[in-house]
């Protein structure tokens, strides 16, 4: 098995020539509100990550993530006369999905072929969507629905440790990383459509990012 590792990681003493790189990878935002517990506790997100190389050491980093969660509260009671149990004491429903993207450059000190520290400073777009109802249906049909949408924007920056293998041919390399690191970000507000007076809309609140952040993947420079 060492020998194998050895083998993978081991090159030619020079830096692999590429242009493009694509990663799957797997990852948090923390979720820096109280409000968010409304919903199941956190999950990770998941996406992939597309680079250009610049120089031998810089590349420009673009990445889409994509979550969900979910939560549910009723309040039952048993009924001893009929003998059956009712949610009539009412309870509700909410899901929110997440879209992250983040753009910016990455900064690499290639120590070896096969590994390089790296900083990253990257702007962050947040779209979540927020639907909560009163029987689990979010649709129409459902006797209480709110379905909103809101926008935060904000920088993260992080270091990270990438691992590359030899080069499969001459123009393909496969690579691993993990980066940490922290997010700020403006307060995503959520409000109700031409729900007011006069088709004003109505504010419901919002919900924020910022904190821990952090990043797995793996994935081809070519």
């Amino acid at each position: 098995m060492n020998t194998l590792l050895a083998t993978l990681l081991s090159g030619s003493g020079t830096q692999f020539e590429y242009t493009y790189s694509i990663a799957a990878e797997t990852g948090m935002v923390e979720q820096a509100d109280v409000d968010w517990n409304v919903t199941d506790w956190q999950r990770n997100t998941g996406g992939f990550r597309l680079g250009y190389q610049l120089t031998s050491n810089v590349d420009l980093l673009t990445s889409v993530h994509w979550g969900q969660q979910s939560s549910g509260y009723n309040d039952y009671y048993y009924d001893y006369e009929e003998g059956y149990e009712s949610s009539g004491l009412g309870g509700y429903d909410v899901a929110i999905s997440e879209t992250l993207m983040h753009v910016g450059p990455k900064f690499s000190w290639n120590l070896k072929p096969w590994f390089a520290p790296y900083a990253t400073v990257q702007g962050i777009l947040i779209h979540n969507r927020l639907q909560m109802s009163d029987d689990g249906a979010f649709d129409e049909d459902s006797t209480t629905l709110i379905d909103a949408t809101g926008v935060g924007v904000g920088a993260t920056g992080a270091l990270g440790l990438e691992f590359r293998t030899r080069p499969v041919g001459e123009n393909l390399q496969l690579f691993v990383y993990g980066e940490g690191g922290a997010t700020g970000a403006t307060a995503l507000q959520f409000s109700l459509k031409d729900a007011g007076a006069d088709e004003n809309d109505i504010n419901i609140g919002d919900l924020g990012y910022g904190g821990s952040y952090f990043r797995l993947g793996a994935g081809t420079k070519f």
